[in-house]
């Protein structure tokens, strides 16, 4: 007899064991699909910070601005395993407490002082470099990155100024400095009336070559850099130098540019750079001291576009002409000319002691003001110059300006307020 209800609960069972089955495979595959597959890769690959807070300190107030992180960008050198921003964060960026940003191959944690590693959710201490520690999944490889944050060191409105120190030179009677590519070169003649030149390379400064020039006659001295040579003036005639080693006679002083006739004899500055409106166009200043007693020292200005120099910055009772003063030195540094030097020559208005204010020149040598308020905040020079006596030069390489004395004292500064 046929037992309908019997075939249907083994249908049921079978069906049941059925579905048991597909389950019990499904989870299988799920677990295989959702396990984590641990690497031994490891390495990191990004690195960021959030915002941070910048203080800044005007005369007696103080006030906090926020920089944001996300505009500073790091590199990451994976073979010597270092992380750094190249350019440097704002002066006065907080550091202390700074939250970061990562992704890596592996788990990423910070090494503290004491040893133990922390979060990188932590916000972390970047005054001085820190060890970063990325291990991978599987636990058994790491690797370390070593993390910096670079903040300017130097206010950008102060003047900052370092005393190098004494280099071994001649005693010099007059010397000059220039700067040419990678070097720092001091020309001059020394109290026996023998001509010399030294040379130091920018990145150390005081690591000076001396030479005794080949091939000068004469006596007195000035010289000048035109189109990357040297120039050297005497009371015999002109010399030429690449090297500032080996000199060759100049039989025409007029091939220098064709300065004012003259000019060269009594030299102190000659610039030249293209025109804000026009880069195909060159603008040569070129300064000297006056024939005569003046209040003024020389200036003259040529376009490459003109044959004639025009004399600019009249002198006689002009208070705002380029100062005529003892061994007057004028750079161009920051798009602008500055004069200063030691006790004025001619009858100035207002006479000013050694170094007692430094002349800026915003329109190509026609005006000179020296304004003492804005000198002591944006380009002071130091108090000791005003006690050292005897010749002295000045240079700058575009970033630093160079004072060289004749008894060989060097100094170095740096003009952070200049706009």
């Amino acid at each position: 007899m046929y037992n309908s209800d019997s075939n249907v609960m083994k249908r049921s069972i079978i069906g049941l064991v059925c579905l048991l089955i597909g389950a019990l495979f499904m989870t299988s595959c799920l677990k295989d699909n959702d396990e984590v597959v641990k690497s031994s890769e490891v390495a990191l690959l990004t690195f960021g910070i959030k915002d941070l807070k910048t203080v800044h300190v005007e005369k007696d107030s103080t006030y906090t601005t926020v920089m944001n992180g996300s505009t500073v960008e790091f590199s990451i050198d994976q073979v010597k395993r270092l992380v750094y921003n190249r350019d440097s964060i704002s002066y006065g960026t907080d550091v202390h407490h700074v939250p970061v940003k990562v992704t890596a191959d592996g788990y990423v944690y910070y090494v503290k002082q004491s040893g133990e590693l922390g979060s990188v959710e932590d916000s972390i201490d970047f005054t001085s470099p820190v060890t970063f520690r990325v291990k991978s999944y599987d636990g058994q490889y790491a690797r370390d990155y070593l993390v910096s944050i670079n903040v300017h060191q130097v206010d950008p409105k102060e003047t900052v100024w370092v005393k190098l120190g004494v280099a071994d030179f001649p005693t010099w009677d007059e010397l000059k400095a220039f700067v040419k590519g990678e070097r720092l070169y001091v020309i001059g003649i020394d109290d026996k009336g023998a001509y010399y030149s030294a040379v130091a390379p920018l990145d150390n400064e005081m690591d000076w070559t001396v030479t005794a020039c080949e091939g000068i006659d004469g006596s007195g001295f000035s010289a000048l850099l035109v189109d990357e040579v040297f120039y050297l003036h005497t009371d015999v005639g002109l010399y030429r130098s690449e090297d500032a080693l080996e000199w060759s006679a100049v039989e025409d002083e007029t091939v220098i540019s064709g300065l004012p006739a003259g000019g060269i004899s009594r030299g102190i500055a000659f610039f030249s750079e293209p025109l804000n409106t026009n880069e195909t166009i060159m603008r040569t200043i070129f300064v000297a001291t006056p024939e005569q007693a003046d209040t003024c020292a020389q200036v003259w200005t040529k376009l490459s576009t003109e044959n004639e120099w025009i004399e600019i910055g009249a002198s006689g009772n002009n208070v705002y002409g380029c100062p005529n003063l003892e061994h007057l030195a004028v750079i161009h540094y920051a798009g602008k000319m500055y004069a200063f030097g030691g006790e004025s020559v001619g009858p100035r208005k207002k006479p000013l002691g050694p170094f007692g204010n430094c002349y800026e020149s915003r329109d190509n040598g026609v005006t000179w003001k020296g304004e003492e308020k804005r000198y002591e905040a944006a380009f002071g020079l130091p108090e000791g110059f005003k006690q050292l006596t005897g010749p002295f030069s000045a240079v700058t390489d575009g970033e630093y300006v160079w004072v060289i004395w004749s008894d060989g004292l060097v100094w170095r500064g740096r003009w952070n307020g200049i706009k």
